[in-house]
């Protein structure tokens, strides 16, 4: 099993094929196992692709023995991976947490990121209508795995196999609950609206139709924004898919996200 050392954090990732470097970071309470059906796809049409268990995830070690519950300090992570692996001008592919992830380091090295594609999350905009708002945290903070198990189904598309469904359950049921919360809390609290003007990649969205979690509404809200400080912004939404389109659909995801690589220049 390959690991990389995060300034002394053992980091476990996967790596295939050669040629344009992109980087899978997966979302809150997964691991990457839910890139099974990518990594191979990209890796087969000239891609250096890397995917990682985020620190506290999978098979990566915790910071100081304790989850991480912000972004920044994900982001860090990630970076000390990529420079540890020798990762020069990557795409950075993140889902759901993993896209706030993204953004955040480009905005930190927008010298050094090619672009950002945002899976289901990286949105800027909250409304007041979302979900995680008001006590609902701390009343997932009694017994995560429980929240998780009877409120996952629902984030899902209704044309996601029932089958499918189950494999992402029981994969992110895997994590332990300390981390499940701790990722909710570095989920829902990451804002960058104040540093916008620092993007200079492209970003591009990529939003399931069904997903009450980051809604296609709160993407494009947040494109609008971007656009206004410049960025190169554009979103797709997946028809009858949820919050996890990669792993629901992974035909119709990746036939788009290869269309969406393409428009970077990577030069």
């Amino acid at each position: 099993m390959p690991y990389a050392s995060a300034d002394g954090v053992r980091i476990y990732y996967e790596e295939a094929g050669s040629g344009q470097p992109i980087v899978l970071v997966h979302g809150a309470t997964q691991d990457t196992l839910s890139w099974h059906d990518n990594i191979d796809y990209f890796a087969e049409r000239g891609y250096k692709v890397y995917a990682i268990d985020q620190i506290g995830h999978g098979k990566s070690a915790l910071v100081n023995a304790r989850p991480t519950r912000t972004v920044e300090e994900f982001s860090s992570y990630l970076w000390k991976f990529i420079q540890a692996m020798e990762i020069r001008r990557p795409i950075l592919v993140g889902h759901s947490m993993g896209a706030g992830i993204s953004i955040e380091t480009a905005i930190n090295h927008p010298d050094e990121v090619v672009g950002v594609v945002a899976v289901d999350g990286g949105a800027h905009v909250r409304k007041a209508s979302h979900n995680y708002h008001g006590n609902v945290l701390d009343t997932i903070a009694i017994n995560p795995a429980d929240w998780l198990e009877t409120t996952f189904y629902s984030v899902l598309g209704r044309t996601t196999p029932l089958a499918r469904q189950k494999e992402m359950a029981f994969d992110s049921g895997r994590c332990s609950p300390y981390v499940q919360h701790s990722d909710l809390i570095a989920y829902t609290s990451y804002s960058f609206g104040h540093q916008m003007h620092k993007i200079k990649c492209p970003v591009h969205y990529i939003m399931g139709e069904d997903d009450w979690s980051t809604t296609p509404a709160m993407a494009i809200e947040t494109s609008k924004m971007l656009a206004a400080e410049g960025v190169v912004t554009e979103v797709d939404v997946l028809m009858g898919v949820g919050h996890i389109p990669h792993w629901e659909q992974p035909e119709v995801f990746n036939a788009l996200l290869e269309k969406v690589l393409k428009r970077f220049k990577t030069s």
